[in-house]
């Protein structure tokens, strides 16, 4: 398959809330939790998801079993308890790797009081094998020794990632340059051969090299803070908070707020409060009997009329028409 079943794992649950290129960035909703999805489709057989989450509900268990393959996950930020089907526990730090197998679904996801930042690669088996052994030229990678072991686990594998692994998993997230496109899925090939070599050889993963204190990640404390603005506009759709106003509660200058969050979201602040603002206008429409007016008023328009203007423009509807 060309790309996760993302009609199952991402549209149904999520509401898309921007697309570029092989780039879509989603915003969980209920029942599934809160925060920020950004899935890149890297080659066959291979997705990457960048995840902020404030809470976490795995309800789309079912539709993982479906498919042969695993989730690979670096914990970026926070830490999570996992409790699986099968009742055992797993649970993972920030600096943690974890590893999911499509078949042991998760029952429950418990995050830290802060939440958790978490780079996924999601593997489809056979796609990804003959995506590796095309992308390198050989026929050296198989069935027989591709996660043999964990794809036949009844449990999660958690463990610390070993500083090459972890610089390789922050490369994935690094501000974007001209090239980003290539190194992020080098990137992600390179990883994704550490860990086979991991579980071939124990002692693989001891590799050391050190890591160069000048590249710039949004993972930092700049990123940190981007993470806390759009939280602070998701909590007050109803307000019209200012960029000045935004940058201030988080201790940074506009311009760089301004740069960081459009880098890490495809959005300018103003582009993804309309966005968010929308989104909660639609829920609002199709779920309630409030009327035009409140409904405004509760996404921070000032009046139905300017409410209209925006969301026709951006929906092609106007809201008493997308309601019918």
């Amino acid at each position: 398959m060309n790309k996760m079943p993302a009609e199952k794992l991402f549209q149904v649950y999520m509401d898309l809330i921007s697309q570029r290129e092989s780039e879509e960035i989603y915003r969980l909703n209920e029942p599934v939790g809160e925060g920020i999805m950004k899935h890149t489709h890297i080659a066959k057989g291979i997705e990457l998801v960048y995840s902020e989450l404030e809470s976490y509900s795995p309800n789309y268990q079912a539709e993982k079993k479906k498919v042969d393959g695993l989730e690979i996950m670096y914990i970026v930020d926070g830490h999570g308890e996992f409790e699986l089907l099968n009742r055992q526990f797993a649970s993972g730090e920030k600096g943690d790797v974890m590893i999911f197998n499509c078949k042991t679904g998760v029952k429950k996801a418990m995050l830290g009081k802060s939440g958790m930042n978490c780079i996924s690669i999601i593997l489809f088996t056979d796609d990804t094998i003959s995506f590796l052994n095309d992308f390198l030229g050989t026929n050296e990678f198989s069935r027989s020794d591709f996660f043999n072991d964990i794809r036949k686990s009844d449990s999660a594998v958690s463990f610390p990632c070993s500083e090459l692994l972890e610089k390789l998993f922050l490369e994935i997230i690094r501000l974007p340059s001209v090239y980003s496109k290539y190194t992020v899925k080098l990137a992600v090939v390179h990883s994704i051969i550490l860990l086979i070599q991991k579980f071939r050889d124990k002692d693989s993963c001891d590799v050391r090299v050190k890591t160069d204190s000048q590249d710039s990640y949004f993972s930092g404390s700049t990123g940190r803070k981007v993470q806390n603005v759009r939280r602070i506009i998701n909590s007050n759709l109803e307000n019209e908070i200012s960029i000045e106003e935004l940058a201030g509660k988080v201790n940074l200058n506009r311009t760089t707020l301004q740069k960081v969050f459009k880098e890490m979201y495809g959005l300018t602040v103003n582009e993804y409060r309309t966005k968010a603002r929308l989104q909660l206008a639609k829920n609002l429409l199709a779920s309630t009997e409030l009327s035009i007016t409140e409904i405004a008023g509760r996404c921070g328009y000032a009046n139905a009329s300017k409410f209209s203007e925006v969301f026709k423009k951006n929906e092609g509807l106007l809201p008493k028409d997308w309601r019918k």
